[in-house]
């Protein structure tokens, strides 16, 4: 969730400024550039949620070995 938070935050901010987003190059501007910006965050955050989960998941399974 912060991702999602944190990258809307960071494209309606970048939108407001006047600059455009871009993304390997490509300009994406105006709203579509907030949301793929928000889903881009949002997708890293789940990513590293998930990685962070396995890892303290194998440190409690270690744990009670």
């Amino acid at each position: 969730m912060c991702g999602l938070v944190l990258g809307f935050v960071a494209g309606v901010l970048s939108r407001a400024g006047g600059h455009t987003i871009s993304v390997n190059g490509t300009a994406i501007a105006g709203w579509y550039g907030v949301w793929a910006l928000t889903l881009a965050l949002g997708l890293g955050g789940l990513a590293f949620g998930l990685i962070w989960a396995l890892v303290f998941r194998a440190l409690g399974l270690a744990a009670r070995h």
